[in-house]
């Protein structure tokens, strides 16, 4: 039984795939010339749409400068989210004149779908991407916004006057302990004098008290001076492609999906052709066999 049904089975499958190959030739034309078409209207319509630019801009804010890798300035992250803050964004509207009806919330809500800040993992590189309508009007952009966070990230008032008296310590303490050392170091050398252990560990203190404080005088110093464009990686970039709308990734995406519709719907047509087809046949047959008296 089993040898006389595989190849039945065989030549069914065999005159499926004839079937659908019948089905694809016969509409060929359909299945070929309609995505192609609807992919040029896609393209043409890509054509159409505005045109957005993006200007990039890579900033250092935070960077080592000890053998210990202690990070100076401000944190990269908190850069960041300083840049969607209305003391940024506010000055720039107005300066570039983006408020209208002294909407200025509006001019707001704009800036923050423009600006996009990101911070890398492992670099902790601040990458400011800002969308434009055009390359120069991007640029502009990325530049106002830069200027904005540079004046906003340096301390003011009371905070100022605290880091200052702060670092005015911190010079004070790492000068005492560099002369005292000195002097140590001098009586450690002198001819003749008598090296001990206390003296000894007493200047390897003195190094480590100096280094402390002038370390903490450089970060303290970073603060106070706040971002310039000397932490600047990469200046904003004059974009000369746009980068919305993806114009061919649209008219590939059109034609691969009306591709896939068209096929569906003439499988599903030829499907349905069959079944009322085998529908007539039936009927016929079911009237022979109610003329002959058969069941």
């Amino acid at each position: 039984m089993e040898e006389t049904q595989t190849p039945l089975t065989t030549r069914n499958e065999e005159i499926g795939l004839l079937d659908m190959l019948v089905t694809v030739v016969e509409n060929a034309k359909l299945l070929i010339l309609g995505p192609l078409l609807v992919g040029l209207c896609a393209l043409g319509i890509g054509f159409m749409l505005p045109q957005t630019y993006e200007s990039v801009a890579v900033l250092q804010a935070e960077r080592p400068v000890d053998p210990q890798n202690t990070p100076v300035g401000l944190n990269s992250a908190t850069v960041a989210s300083l840049m969607a803050t209305a003391s940024v964004l506010d000055p720039v509207a107005v300066t570039l004149g983006l408020v209208v009806e002294n909407d200025i919330e509006e001019a707001r809500r704009k800036l923050r779908e423009q600006i996009k800040p990101s911070v890398g993992r492992t670099d902790k590189l601040l990458t400011l991407t800002v969308s434009a309508s055009s390359s120069q009007q991007a640029q502009a952009l990325a530049r106002a916004v830069l200027r904005q966070t540079y004046i906003q990230s340096r301390p003011k008032g009371s905070d100022r006057s605290r880091l200052e008296s702060q670092l005015a310590a911190a010079k004070t303490r790492a000068e005492n302990a560099q002369n005292a050392a000195v002097s140590l170091a001098k009586r450690l050398e002198s001819p003749g004098a008598s090296v001990s252990n206390d003296l000894a560990r007493s200047y390897a203190d003195l190094l480590t008290v100096t280094a402390a404080a002038q370390a903490q005088a450089t970060r303290l110093e970073a603060e106070i001076e706040g971002l310039s464009d000397a932490q600047l990686v990469q200046e904003p970039t004059l974009p000369k492609k746009a980068s919305q709308p993806k114009k061919g990734l649209m008219a590939i995406g059109a034609t691969l999906a009306v591709g896939l519709v068209l096929m569906l719907f003439v499988f599903v047509r030829q499907a349905l052709r069959n079944t009322a087809a085998n529908a007539r046949v039936a009927g016929k047959l079911a009237r022979i066999r109610q003329s002959l008296g058969l069941k």
